[in-house]
């Protein structure tokens, strides 16, 4: 049988890992997955195109395009990223990345900034 001081320090064991295990698993996981975007180009495509931007394959299909990489890791600020994406693929209509949406002046901004 187990003394209860024994007991006691087994629990805090556990309950410790448990806690560390906790606090890294976000970590982890926000650094690693797929990544994925949308974007709404002003002008649609006339066929199918496929392009890489700044190391993310982007897909178009009429004015439809998703942005996919296996593994995506940028210091860009949200709007470098979007004026990458629009002078790669032409003027924004919509963008949407790592759960955000670009709307407004900011989405005005970003394609004024890709057209200079």
């Amino acid at each position: 049988m187990m003394s209860d001081k024994f007991a006691t320090v087994m629990v805090s064991v556990v309950c410790a890992l448990g806690l560390g295990m906790g606090a890294t698993t976000p970590a982890v996981a926000a650094g690693s997955g797929a990544y994925h975007a949308e974007a709404t180009l002003a002008t649609p495509v006339q066929s199918v195109t496929e392009k890489d931007v700044g190391g993310v394959a982007w897909r178009c299909e009429g004015d439809k395009c998703i942005g996919k990489a296996e593994r995506y890791s940028s210091l860009d600020s949200y709007m470098k990223e979007c004026r990458k994406v629009s002078a790669g693929l032409g003027k924004l209509t919509r963008f949407y990345s790592r759960g955000r949406e670009m709307t407004g002046g900011d989405l005005k901004s970003c394609n004024s900034a890709a057209a200079s």
